[in-house]
């Protein structure tokens, strides 16, 4: 592999002198003598004459049969010319692999004719060699290449390290497969395969030298020296060769070597077999060259050649003018495009600003567009990999029966199976292996049942990871919706500085929640969180109250509690349960256990220890009937006093102190305006209102929006917005403000829920608390400790614009778009009567 690596790499950087030495050998064999003296030409000019055959050649069955295998060839041919096209640009590297292989045929002609001249003088010999010619090789080749930037020596030299291996068992493995035909003992039959087995050695030479120069060029020549990205389209992955095909490959090897050494190979013949009549049929024919009379054969007009020329005008003219033009750019990142869809990330561009624009602009609008626009833009993707053509019904659904999957049909089919109810809607992702066409189906089907093929073309779903979404966040899903993120800070807590990520499309929330940080400054803000615990409280029905008493009573012992809590933490490596509250109603017990759950919010780990105590409690109590497995008694999602009383999730605390300098110069305020408005606001108001932990400005919009940001569940900002905000004036001149925010219901976790999507991975990688901590609950109480101080700066910020009147300028200049302004004055203007 070294070895290889290391000839590419040297190809690649000597890339001028690989194609001149090239480029001088070609001029060399194509200008070999053509009149020889001795024995060589006599060979040439007998060989010549010893085939009475030629001229038979053209008798009408002959011809029709030769016809057809040169009509293959030239469209075998233009099959691997139009894969280059799709690697890269339709004439620049098509004109690498067509001239590196003109090259091969030059090379191997004239070694035939210094060597096996009666090989040379063989009409069907450029039809042959393009049968045997592997030009796929040089477009996977080109994979590699084309992506390489200032570095391509590089990547060249780790292509041909992967790719070079390959090749030498390929043509090795050809070699004796095609020389097989040598053995045959047809005259005609071992010429022919004896000039293709020299063909495919000539190729495989220029193929690991000539190519890859040319490679780099075209790279060179085609990026301007300037680098394309380091995520280009070339992978390691894709030119591996598959190690259990390689093993065959190298039996087959094995086993024709084996032939090729108990056969006897034609050319060992006697001495004399060749020349003896050869020589004698020379001394009376034409002194000329066999091969220049070869040459002059070749454009001979005969009824064959009419038809050979006709195809291939015809193939001429439709590359040229009738294949799809594509733009350059888009070939150069064609595979990037498809890869960023395939692993949801954008492609990253180093060239001009101009070209950067064009391209990002035309990366976007593929993105964006519909998956069956593709084959337009994409013929490789996925859409045009499969049969556009429709099976019937019955057939497509013995594929889908005996397969278990629909891998293998096409759009339409999977959508006829849907329709007529032979596939569940929700199981497309499962049923087709493939998260991404399985959205694309389901929007399909769901937009034509009910009408909203408009709405639904609207709602974006590429560019998007839906093998984390599957069984684990959403179902029946059909898109996404993008919420900007916006930061607030920096701001500083417990002494280290953080960007707080807020996702919402609540104009000014932002700007106000970094003002508040702003007036924070370098004081910063100070927490202290405990891991109160999650809570899950099923409801249980007795017979009677006695026996609801008596359950009561067996609970509150020391000894039966440690039997449910055994019961309770063997479900789990990280919930260990804290306490049993229980709550009577009557002959109903509502158990609220609260337990700890390390890094992760939770509720399913206190779900599960719940049931499983449950069932060891009824082994007591068989007589006890569960109602619920949550009886609200706990309570999730819904505001509660007993959340707010005894706690649940994270009960944090934070404090900090706003100068008087900056009450004045940030918030236009004092302190003394600041604590007469939080009294009256915030404490007499939601008493009023009989408010349940509403004591606070607006702690629920900070909370969500750092939920959204973070993967947190949206609903749990009922409880989770908890929040008693208190203001006290402070300092030696009594001008300084002294605040607090005490929430004793923060629900949050950083491992699982929607904290294993990218984005929400990405914003809790910002505040440097994705995943579990070393000791548990450790990234949790700082996620829930972030979140405190964050509500402590907004409701500075709120604060200070209400007693400044500033709250609905800031939301007029933040909160509402002059276009949308405009339109409504518009649509108002429009709708007025004229007098």
């Amino acid at each position: 592999m070294k070895v290889w690596g290391a000839h590419g790499e040297f190809c690649a950087r000597h890339q001028w002198e690989v194609i001149v030495a090239t480029l001088a050998l070609l001029a060399c064999a194509a200008s070999v003598e053509r009149h020889g003296t001795g024995t060589r030409a006599e060979r040439c000019a007998g060989w010549a004459r010893a085939c009475p055959g030629l001229e038979a050649e053209y008798q009408a069955a002959d011809a029709v049969i030769m016809t057809f295998v040169r009509c293959a060839a030239l469209l075998y041919a233009y099959y691997q010319v139009s894969n280059l096209q799709k690697i890269a640009s339709k004439y620049l590297l098509i004109i690498a692999g067509v001239f590196s292989t003109f090259a091969s045929f030059i090379f191997t002609s004239a070694l035939a004719s210094l060597f096996w001249s009666e090989l040379a003088s063989m009409k069907d010999a450029p039809f042959l060699f393009l049968l045997v010619a592997d030009v796929a090789r040089g477009a996977r080749m080109a994979k590699a290449g084309w992506s390489a930037g200032e570095d391509q020596g590089k990547r060249v030299g780790k292509a041909l390290s992967l790719l070079g291996p390959t090749a030498t068992l390929d043509t090795l493995l050809a070699v004796l497969l095609v020389g097989v035909g040598g053995l045959s003992g047809v005259p005609r039959l071992e010429h022919m395969c004896t000039f293709a087995c020299l063909a495919l050695l000539v190729d495989y030479l220029v193929f690991v030298t000539f190519y890859p120069a040319c490679l780099s060029l075209v790279a060179d020549f085609a990026s301007g020296r300037k680098e394309m990205g380091t995520d280009g389209p070339f992978s390691e992955t894709d030119l591996k060769p598959n190690p259990v095909v390689q093993r065959v490959k190298m039996i087959m090897a094995a086993g024709l070597l084996c032939v090729h050494l108990t056969s006897r190979w034609p050319w060992t013949r006697e001495n004399g077999m060749i020349e003896g009549s050869l020589t004698n049929d020379f001394k009376s024919g034409s002194h000329e060259n066999v091969l220049f009379h070869s040459y002059v054969k070749w454009f001979s007009m005969s009824a064959d050649y009419i038809v050979i020329a006709t195809l291939l005008c015809a193939l001429i003219i439709k590359f040229i003018f009738f294949e799809e033009q594509k733009n350059w750019i888009i070939d150069m990142n064609d595979l990037t495009v498809k890869e960023v869809v395939k692993r949801n990330t954008k492609p990253k561009f180093s060239v001009g600003e101009d070209v950067k624009s064009d391209m990002q602009t035309q990366t976007d609008a593929l993105l964006n567009c519909e998956e069956s626009e593709w084959p337009l833009l994409s013929p490789s993707s996925s859409a045009a990999r499969l049969n556009s053509k429709k099976r019937p019904m019955a057939e497509c659904l013995e594929i889908y029966r005996s397969e278990g999957v629909c891998t293998s049909l096409s759009d339409e089919e999977v959508v006829m199976l849907v329709e007529q109810s032979h596939i569940p809607l929700h199981r497309l992702e499962n049923v087709l292996n493939d998260p991404l066409r399985g959205v694309r189906l389901r929007r399909r089907v769901i937009s034509s049942r009910f009408q909203t093929e408009a709405g639904i073309k609207q709602l974006p779903y590429l560019n998007y990871d839906y093998s984390k979404v599957l069984n684990a966040c959403c179902e029946n899903v059909i898109g996404y919706v993008g919420i900007p993120v916006g930061y607030a800070g920096p701001l500083v807590v417990d002494g280290k500085a953080y960007m707080i990520p807020m996702a919402t499309t609540e104009g000014a929330l932002v700007a106000s929640t970094n003002r508040g940080a702003k007036a924070i400054g370098t004081r910063g803000v100070t927490s202290v969180v405990e891991d109160v615990g999650m809570t899950r409280a099923p409801a249980v029905k007795l017979p009677n109250v006695v026996r609801a008493h008596e359950c009561r009573q067996w609970l509150d012992n020391k000894d039966n509690y440690a039997i449910i809590k055994e019961a309770f933490d063997s479900t789990s490596r990280f919930a260990r349960l804290q306490e049993v509250h229980v709550g009577v109603d009557g002959a109903t017990l509502y158990l609220r256990f609260r337990a700890t759950t390390g890094d992760a919010m939770g509720m399913n780990m206190v779900s599960k220890g719940a049931e499983n105590a449950l069932k060891l409690l009824k082994n007591f109590f068989p007589d006890m009937e569960v109602i619920s497995l949550s009886g609200n008694y706990c309570s999730d999602k819904k505001a509660a006093s007993i959340n707010w009383v005894k706690g649940r999730g994270k009960r944090v605390v934070c404090e900090t102190t706003i100068s008087a300098e900056n009450l004045k110069n940030i918030f236009k305020t004092d302190a003394k305006t600041m604590t007469r408005c939080n009294k009256i606001k915030n404490l007499s108001g939601s008493a009023l209102a009989g408010s349940i932990g509403g004591n606070n400005a607006h702690a629920a919009n900070m909370v969500t929006a750092i939920f959204i940001a973070t993967g947190q569940d949206p609903a749990q900002n009922v409880t989770s917005s908890n929040c008693s905000t208190n203001m006290e004036v402070c300092g030696e001149n009594r001008d300084d403000l002294y605040i607090t925010c005490t929430m004793p219901s923060l629900e949050v976790g950083t491992v699982g829920g929607g904290t294993v999507l990218t984005g929400q991975g990405a914003c809790l990688q910002i505040l440097g608390v994705k995943g579990a901590g070393v000791r548990p609950a450790e990234n949790s109480a700082r996620l829930a400790s972030l979140i405190c101080a964050t509500v402590l700066a907004g409701e500075l910020s709120l604060m200070a614009a209400l007693v400044n009147s500033d709250l609905v300028k800031s939301h007029m200049r933040h909160n509402r778009s002059t276009a949308n302004v405009a339109n409504v004055a518009n649509d108002m203007t429009l709708k007025v009567p004229k007098l």
